[in-house]
């Protein structure tokens, strides 16, 4: 009798499935109908049976019960380990801090390998090292940069912070050969700023970066560089705002430590609005067609009493195949060039150009890039002689030309080391004005600029480099003169 107690104890420990049960149920009958026929008469025994089986229905609809709600409890455990892994990570608390971790997704490949010589603050932050503000759902990223160049030049320049072929001075013009100056300039440093946040049509981010070129006065004058949003996705691009005209490929920009760069890139900043679509994709390679109206500066030789306008903005239009390891884009500039004077006369004239850039991967980590640009009216986008009012001139019977302009160069970038790097980089600018336009004849028909740099990146966040620039600046009297300058710089980054 006890061994068939033991038995039903056994059973209720393994979920009392309705077998084991029946099997209790019949060995304890059989013992209590042996007992009962030694020890009862059959009346007593009726009464024993009949006892004895309405208190195994009573335990059978306990252990059914038990049986349920163990079957309950395991269904509800099951359904909250499924909605725990399903669950987004929960919203910050009221009182949690303003600013916390973001979790912003991070790239599925390594970030593209940057030279140490690579311009700051220049390329498109990859998603890291942004941090989330509170529930707003947006994402920030600040990255400060404290540079210092020494420089060292054999001659007079007009920009002493700058390397300008333009304003070495040729024979014969004042300071011409005077030999060696020396100065240092912090205002390469740059203070950035990118918002971002996901939207239902794609990225949206709000770009802010300002450096210290300003034309004020002082050691440090303020310079805005970009503040403009976008709205990215994979059929198109939208911005708004102040940033580099869409002419300009900053992609290609050499990595020069001195600020300028070559004399004949193509470099304006402006307010503008952009828009482009994408054509074509095959596999991570992608054709789009950038579309911009920008703010017109026209840059002309004025006589005195007259003023510029344009009549609408600037127009470019191109089309720029990229693909992971290079690219290649063929930029269209269209201009109204205009002045006009208090009497209400006016005088116009149109200018347009061309642009053909392009960059490649050599090798692991080296590059090669080139530009090539020609047309009329475009000398504002020429860095060497932007602002000399060689866009336009009147000629000797009152009518406003454009002036031609053309430039070319290429750049390679050799990496030494994964923290060691070297640029090389030449630039060639002409322009050529009509014989009969009324413009001074010391400003530069043709300039010529080169430049060799060893960087190093001896910590992650900082670095130092060594650049011999040289140059060349030839006058439309072609009289001669050529610069040299030594420059070293050393740049802490807070956040690439």
């Amino acid at each position: 009798m006890s061994r068939s107690r033991n038995n039903c104890k056994v059973g209720i420990r393994r979920k009392l499935p309705a077998l084991g049960a029946a099997a209790c149920l019949a060995v304890m009958l059989d013992g209590s109908v042996a007992y009962a026929q030694s020890s009862a008469s059959n009346d007593d025994l009726k009464a024993q049976l009949t006892q004895m089986r309405q208190q195994m229905q009573a335990q059978q609809q306990v252990m059914q019960k038990m049986q349920q709600r163990l079957d309950e409890l395991e269904s509800k455990e099951a359904a909250q380990e499924k909605a725990a892994a399903a669950k987004p990570p929960a919203a910050p608390e009221a009182h949690a801090p303003l600013v916390a971790a973001a979790t912003a997704p991070q790239p599925a490949t390594p970030p593209p390998y940057r030279p140490p010589s690579a311009l700051a603050g220049v390329a498109e932050p990859l998603p890291e090292g942004y941090v989330r503000l509170g529930e707003t759902g947006n994402l920030l990223k600040l990255d400060l940069v404290a540079q210092l160049d020494t420089m060292a030049d054999n001659t007079y320049m007009g920009s002493k912070d700058l390397f300008v072929p333009s304003s070495i001075p040729v024979r014969g013009q004042p300071f011409y050969n005077t030999g060696w100056r020396s100065n240092l300039s912090a205002k390469q440093s740059i203070f950035r700023m990118d918002f971002r946040r996901e939207t239902d049509y794609g990225t949206l981010k709000v770009v802010y970066k300002n450096n210290f070129f300003g034309s004020g006065t002082g050691d440090m004058p303020y310079n805005l560089q970009y503040f403009y949003g976008e709205l990215d996705n994979d059929r198109f691009s939208l911005l708004a705002g102040y940033n580099i005209s869409a002419f300009t490929d900053i992609d290609v920009f050499p990595n020069t430590l001195d600020y300028e760069g070559p004399n004949s890139f193509t470099f304006k900043y402006g307010p503008q609005i952009r828009f482009a679509p994408v054509l074509y994709k095959s596999g991570d390679s992608v054709l789009t067609l950038p579309l911009s109206m920008e703010k017109p500066n026209a840059d002309v030789t004025v006589p005195e009493g007259f003023g510029t306008y344009s009549r609408w903005p600037d127009f470019v239009l191109g089309l720029r195949w990229q693909a992971p390891d290079w690219h290649i884009q063929w930029a269209n500039l269209f201009r109204d060039l205009r002045v006009e004077s208090a009497t209400a006369r006016t005088r116009s004239t149109n200018g347009y150009a061309m642009q053909l850039t392009g960059m490649t991967k050599v090798f692991e980590r080296d590059s090669v890039q080139g530009w090539v640009s020609n047309g009329r009216g475009y000398a504002n986008f020429l860095q060497d002689i932007s602002g000399l009012g060689l866009d336009a001139a009147f000629t000797r019977e009152g009518d406003l030309r454009a002036i031609r302009a053309r430039g070319w160069g290429a750049g390679y970038t050799h990496s030494w080391a994964e923290t060691l790097s070297s640029s090389l980089s030449y630039g060639y600018l002409r322009i050529s004005p009509n014989s009969n336009l009324l413009i001074d004849q010391n400003l530069p028909k043709s300039t010529k600029f080169a430049s060799l740099n060893l960087a190093w990146q001896f910590s992650e966040r900082a670095m130092l480099g060594v650049e011999y620039l040289w140059g060349q600046n030839i006058a439309l009297t072609d009289l001669r003169g050529q610069g040299q300058r030594l420059q070293t710089t050393f740049r802490y980054d807070l956040n690439p």
